[in-house]
């Protein structure tokens, strides 16, 4: 589990025990697998229906059919109007089809920039990923960031709506009221 994958793993817990049912859709290396580890979580895990892939781009596109297809079975199952809260930009594409079609409210959470993570920013492959990250930081509803640094570089590097950028620190004691008040923001009931 990489630490991108234990950020996630902490805040869905602790939305759990605020009370509030999690549905994780996440990827796996191994076939598709639905886990019910809690009565308030159901994680599924989904793989690229296509291989071999040429590049991390072709493979993720894959994988947001995937996601696109399992969320939207989420959303057709339950009476409630879903949020959906992404991480990064790895599923950007698919959230932002739900969010359109299907008028989810998107929430994403910004760890890193592409402009942070890669040693060649311009290459062909790192400004696909950061035209993503622009795209989805103009589509989502709301832009979830940990520090002030990050909000800054959040502000620098995309055109993201400084109004929708919510300084919200997961170590802070506050963070799920936080969280799951922006969230009742978001929804229109259906």
């Amino acid at each position: 589990m990489g630490e991108l994958a234990s950020r996630v793993n902490r805040e869905v817990n602790r939305l759990c025990e605020s009370g509030v049912s999690v549905d994780v859709i996440t990827i796996s290396d191994s076939g598709y697998l639905i886990e019910e580890p809690s009565p308030r979580l159901r994680v599924t895990r989904i793989n690229s229906p296509v291989s071999p892939h040429s590049t991390i781009i072709t493979w993720l596109a894959a994988l947001n059919v995937e996601f696109a297809r399992f969320a939207a079975d989420i959303y057709h199952s339950i009476p409630e109007t879903p949020i959906l809260h992404t991480h990064d930009w790895h599923f950007a594409p698919a959230a932002a089809t739900l969010k359109n079609a299907l008028g989810v409210p998107w929430a994403v959470s910004i760890h890193s920039l592409e402009a942070h993570r890669s040693i060649t920013p311009n290459s062909p492959l790192s400004l696909c990923i950061s035209t993503i990250e622009k795209e989805m930081s103009k589509e989502c509803d709301a832009i979830f960031v940990a520090s002030s640094y990050m909000r800054d570089e959040v502000l620098k590097n995309t055109p993201a709506d400084p109004g929708k950028i919510l300084l919200i620190p997961p170590e802070e004691p506050g963070w799920s009221r936080e969280v799951l008040k922006i969230y009742r923001s978001l929804v229109v009931p259906r």
